[in-house]
């Protein structure tokens, strides 16, 4: 049972550093790089024109109203 028990770990921990090894995809080096000015940038999130104050106003008043749930569930529990 030692014997077994011995290949098995062998065999399992070759296929652990072999799938480590592979795993790393490769990448463009740094320096190629252009860093982003703005953090819009870095997630490159560019400006909606079909986005109106409407749309503003609706998100301000949903986000609001969920920091106010928020707190009242705080404070309720």
């Amino acid at each position: 049972m030692g014997m077994i028990g011995n290949t098995k770990k062998k065999i399992i921990s070759i296929l652990f550093v072999t799938f480590l090894v592979f795993s790393c995809a490769p990448t463009k080096p740094s320096w190629d790089r252009v860093q982003p000015d703005t953090l819009f940038e870095a997630v490159d999130v560019k400006d909606n024109p079909k986005v109106t104050e409407f749309d503003k106003g609706l998100m301000k008043f949903l986000s609001m109203g969920t920091v106010i749930w928020l707190l009242h569930v705080l404070t309720t529990r």
